[in-house]
């Protein structure tokens, strides 16, 4: 009786919610962009802005999944 439960609680698979995830990186990362912008330079230009909220918002990302490479078919 006891291996089949232990089997049932094997079985379970999680799974994340990605939006809630994706969003809260994009949150996040926008957050320390704007911060990393301005660390150094009290009025940065607005691309140096963009850029660093950007490289931010993809590091928050690629700390939270793991991208595989897709392998073209054609």
């Amino acid at each position: 009786m006891l291996s089949r439960l232990c089997l049932r609680i094997m079985v379970k698979v999680m799974k994340a919610k990605e939006y809630n995830l994706i969003a809260q990186c994009v949150e996040t990362g926008v957050m320390l962009g704007w911060n990393r912008a301005r660390k150094h330079n009290d009025d940065p230009d607005p691309q140096h802005i963009r850029e660093q909220i950007e490289q931010a918002v993809l590091n928050e990302i690629c700390q939270w999944f793991d991208f595989e490479d897709v392998k073209d078919e054609n």
